[in-house]
């Protein structure tokens, strides 16, 4: 499984973008992606720089076994260098990042989990892939979350093999690390369909599951889903006709659905 640079598939209407102002102050006082980038920057440069210097030593002034730690150390090296060079900054999340559903499900001291909803299919004729996802991280003092808390968050990170027609795994930020205004975090949440934040709901239950999982997802069965998720109107914001094989038919455009 690898990184993806890609965007997932949205799930519907395109107006369920973020495209809320991002406030800068109140994103590096409120979103834990900081100090992550800022982690991986020192690990990448000091740790990664180190073993290349350390691997062209090894390799040019040793023996057989020195050169083959070199070549290994210089392998390591340069991946902790790019990994620290290429990590996403925390405003990365929110440029037009798709809206999904969030729910704290526990607060321990500064250690926060919200249980998200995301659709994982990559492929616009198919019906979604729904998936429940638990996040985790370290809040901030300038954030507020408690257990039952509804927060509209903003799905990214998406990891996958290029050839799978399902993302594997994704990660989520909160729509309020992004901005300070509880008008745009009132908006966001309501552009979310209420099914979504009802199944996410149903997902509750489903919370010890998840958390005993190395990948902290949990895929929702076709059967446990009501109509309007299997077949939802749109995709790709484009209105759509379900063939009796399960696939979608375009019938539209985006056009039709924002003028609508």
């Amino acid at each position: 499984m690898r990184p993806m640079a890609d965007d997932g598939w949205p799930a519907g209407d395109p107006r369920r973008f973020f495209d809320g102002p991002l406030d800068p102050a109140h994103l590096r006082e409120s979103s834990p992606n900081i100090f992550r980038r800022a982690t991986w920057l020192a690990l990448g440069v000091v740790l990664g720089g180190g073993l290349i210097a350390l691997g062209v030593w090894a390799v040019t002034d040793g023996p057989w076994w020195s050169v083959l730690v070199g070549a290994v150390a210089l392998v390591v090296g340069a991946g902790l260098l790019a990994g620290g060079l290429l990590s996403g900054n925390a405003s990365k999340p929110f440029r037009g990042g798709q809206l999904v559903p969030g729910l704290v499900v526990e607060q321990a001291d500064a250690d926060v989990q919200v249980l998200v909803l995301g659709d994982t299919s990559r492929d616009p004729a198919a019906p979604p892939a729904f998936a429940y996802r638990l996040v985790g991280f370290r809040a901030r003092e300038a954030t507020r979350f408690v257990p039952g808390q509804w927060i509209p968050c903003v799905m990214h990170g998406f990891a996958g093999p290029p050839r799978s027609r399902r993302w594997w795994s994704f990660d989520a930020a909160p729509v309020s690390w992004a901005t300070g205004d509880p008008g745009v975090v009132e908006r966001a949440a309501a552009q979310i369909p209420k099914a979504e934040w009802d199944q996410l709901l149903a997902g509750v239950e489903r919370v010890a599951d998840i958390r005993r999982r190395w990948t902290r997802l949990l895929r929702v069965s076709y059967e446990d889903l009501p109509v309007s998720l299997r077949r939802p109107p749109t995709r790709l914001g484009v209105p759509v006709e379900w063939q009796p094989d399960g696939r979608a038919r375009f019938v539209g455009s985006v056009s039709d659905v924002v003028s609508a």
